[in-house]
C-alpha cells in the first residue's frame, strides 16, 4: 500500500539516460558493421548491415545520419553485373542479331527500290509534259 502522505516520484531522467546510452550504443554497433562491411568489401544495404549489427532495418531507417551514410555508400558500390549467359540466351540472342540484319538489308534494298521508281516517274513525267507541249 502507497502512503497518502508521500509524494512518489518517477525515475524519468534514470529512463532518459539508460535509452540514450542505449541508443549510442546502437549507433556504435552500427558504425562498426558499417566498418567491418567496408573491410571485407561486402555490400552495404540495409539489410545487411542490420544482420551484421545485431539491429532492426527499422531502427537504421529511424536514424538520419546512419541512414544517408548507408544510402551513400550504397550508391558508390559497382552495380551487379549480370551473370553468365546461358547458351539458349546466347543462340536466341545469335537469331535476334540475325534476323535484325536480314531486316535492315530488306530496308535498305526496299528504299534503294523506292529511289529508282521515283527517278524513272519523274523521267516518265517529263517525256509526257513533252508530249503533251508537243
Amino acid at each position: 500500500m502507497i502512503p497518502n502522505d508521500k509524494q512518489w516520484e518517477r525515475n524519468t531522467s534514470g529512463l532518459h539516460a539508460t535509452a540514450q546510452q542505449k541508443a549510442k550504443e546502437t549507433k556504435k554497433r552500427a558504425e562498426q558493421a558499417i566498418a567491418l562491411l567496408l573491410k571485407e568489401q561486402r555490400p552495404i544495404n540495409f539489410k545487411v548491415v542490420a544482420e551484421t549489427a545485431h539491429i532492426s532495418t527499422a531502427w537504421l531507417y529511424a536514424n538520419h545520419d546512419i541512414k544517408m551514410r548507408i544510402i551513400h555508400l550504397r550508391s558508390q558500390q559497382k552495380p551487379k553485373t549480370q551473370g553468365k549467359i546461358s547458351f539458349r540466351e546466347q543462340a536466341s540472342n545469335a537469331s535476334k542479331d540475325a534476323m535484325i540484319a536480314t531486316l535492315q538489308k530488306r530496308v535498305k534494298e526496299q528504299a534503294e527500290k523506292i529511289r529508282e521508281l521515283q527517278l524513272q516517274l519523274e523521267v516518265a513525267s517529263g517525256l509526257l509534259y513533252q508530249q503533251k507541249r508537243e
